[in-house]
């Protein structure tokens, strides 16, 4: 499995370090994203061709800032 990696993101005018964190599960990959002053959620590849927050109900993160989240993912793992 992969290492976890860091990488700064703009948000909102505002640079932001994200931890990603891999985690391979019995239904596949996901990713634990921790940015501070965000709730923790997870990511996984999703049907919409793109990674998008595995749980539906997670509350308090802004969508744009899951969209930067997946971008920076596809970035990292190369699917760009």
């Amino acid at each position: 499995m992969a290492n976890s990696f860091s990488k700064e993101l703009v948000f909102d005018k505002k640079t932001l370090l994200a931890v990603i964190i891999p985690q391979l599960r019995q239904n596949g990959m996901y990713y634990e994203v921790n940015i501070k002053g965000y709730p923790r959620f997870y990511m996984s590849w999703s049907a919409l061709g793109r990674y998008d927050v595995a749980n539906e109900n997670e509350s308090g993160v802004p969508y744009q800032l899951v969209l930067a989240v997946s971008d920076l993912i596809e970035k990292v793992k190369g699917r760009r």
